[in-house]
């Protein structure tokens, strides 16, 4: 074999050394830039951890809202009936207080008094209209409604904070009041407007209920007129003053609690039910003097149906006695009152005394 010149050997070797050079630089560089890497992909990992440490730290620790309403409930456990009773007490005194303070603060006493005027256009809006008052003579009659409404509702919640001797007082002064304010609605109205006034305020309970049936008759070939529509009204009324229940349920909430409140059972119920019924055909007696025949028989099919309905209600009660109204009663209107808000609507039932 042919030797190799000792100059080339010389040249190859060189040029394999720079080479291996080259592959040592070129492994070092790829290292550093897998570390590289390695580094970049970790960085993420750990700031993530710190994050979810610090979002269950987050979850964990209490906020001041719910340390205060803990603080709240472990104010009570240790307390006797007789210490939450009086706390009770003490609340609605002062509730009361703040109350009593509003009818003496001048601009709270203004925005009730504005109050019980938009209420009294509401219910007393037909007999506004049969006056045919000047704007500002209407403005002073609904003004002194308003106060003399105002006026019972303040002696009502001053009386029920004072002593026997107290109240006694109190129903002389008021009832002085009560009369001045009277007295300036008579004279605005005039004597037989005055008694007129009277009248539809006493059958104010009523007339829901009558309007209430007026308009399911609205759009039959019987509606009921005007006329008809007082002649109505006035049945209610005689019925309801004549009439007496041995245990009115109507507004009743069924716990047997407050001093207006009787315990539900099935004689009450059913004790209710059948003299609501003798309730109802006084009424239809009443009804036949001022309503014709198809009339009189969509009041006793109403009066039947919502007698009915109210009886299956008050046997749900029964079988099942659980709050529904989340306040410790039962829906609003209890099971036997008709739901245009008088006493004695169309299955509504009488006056119990």
């Amino acid at each position: 074999m042919k030797r190799l010149p000792i100059a080339f050997l010389s040249v190859l070797a060189i040029a394999l050394a720079g080479y291996s050079g080259f592959l040592n630089m070129e492994n070092q560089r790829l290292k550093r830039q897998l570390a590289d890497a390695s580094s970049t992909r970790e960085a993420p990992m750990k700031i993530a951890e710190g994050k979810e440490t610090e979002t269950v730290a987050v979850v964990e620790e209490s906020t001041p809202e719910a340390r205060e309403r803990g603080g709240r409930f472990e104010e009570f456990e240790n307390l006797t009936r007789e210490e939450i009773m009086e706390r009770r007490r003490e609340a609605r005194a002062a509730q009361l207080a703040r109350a009593l303070e509003a009818f003496e603060d001048p601009e709270l006493r203004m925005d009730m008094i504005e109050r019980q005027m938009q209420r009294l256009d509401r219910g007393y809006a037909d007999f506004f209209k049969q006056l045919n008052l000047p704007p500002e003579e209407l403005d002073a009659l609904k003004t002194l409604m308003a106060e003399r409404t105002l006026l019972r509702m303040e002696a009502g919640l001053r009386a029920s904070a004072a002593s026997d001797e107290e109240r006694k007082a109190l129903r002389e002064d008021y009832s002085n009041q009560m009369a001045l304010l009277s007295g300036d609605i008579n004279g605005l109205l005039g004597e037989e407007d005055a008694r007129k006034l009277a009248q539809y305020t006493n059958t104010l309970e009523y007339r829901g209920d009558v309007e209430n049936f007026e308009r399911s008759l609205s759009y039959t070939d019987t509606p009921l007129s005007e006329r008809q529509a007082e002649g109505l009204v006035n049945a209610f009324a005689n019925v309801d003053k004549d009439f007496e229940y041995t245990v009115d349920i109507k507004d009743n909430r069924g716990r047997g609690r407050g001093d207006n409140d009787i315990q539900l059972t099935k004689e009450v119920v059913d004790t209710y039910y059948q003299e609501r019924e003798i309730y109802d055909a006084m009424l239809l007696e009443q009804a036949s003097k001022v309503l014709n025949e198809a009339q009189l028989a969509s009041l006793a099919a109403q009066q039947v149906s919502e007698r009915e309905r109210d009886y299956r209600q008050a046997q749900q009660v029964l079988e099942n006695p659980v709050p529904t109204d989340g306040r410790g009663g039962f829906n609003r209107g209890g099971f036997g009152g008709f739901q245009g808000g008088g006493r004695g609507g169309p299955g509504g039932g009488g006056r119990g005394r």
